[in-house]
C-alpha cells in the first residue's frame, strides 16, 4: 500500500485508509469486469475495504471518508 493509503489494480487507484500506509495487503477479486468485487484485507484477514470494479475509464475509487486522519476522539462530545 502506498504512503497515501491507496492500492493500484489494473490502472485504477483504490483509496483504502492512510492508517494502513506501507503495509502489505492481500487483494482478492472475483473477476475483471465492471461490477466484479475487489476485497482488500490485512495480513490477519480483517477486511479493510470492499469495492466493485468501476466502469471503464474510471481511474480512482475513494473510500467514502473525508481526507486526512480519523479523529482519535471516542464517546459523546462534552456538549452532549
Amino acid at each position: 500500500m502506498s504512503t497515501a493509503g491507496t492500492i493500484h489494480v489494473d490502472k485504477v487507484s483504490y483509496k483504502i485508509d492512510v492508517d494502513h500506509a506501507f503495509q502489505q495487503v492481500p487483494i482478492v477479486s472475483d473477476g475483471a469486469q465492471a461490477g466484479d468485487t475487489i476485497i482488500v484485507t490485512d495480513l490477519d484477514g480483517e477486511i479493510l475495504a470492499e469495492h466493485a470494479r468501476p466502469a471503464p475509464g474510471i481511474r480512482y475509487v475513494g473510500n467514502g471518508r473525508p481526507r486526512g486522519r480519523r479523529s482519535k476522539r471516542s464517546g459523546a462530545s462534552p456538549q452532549s
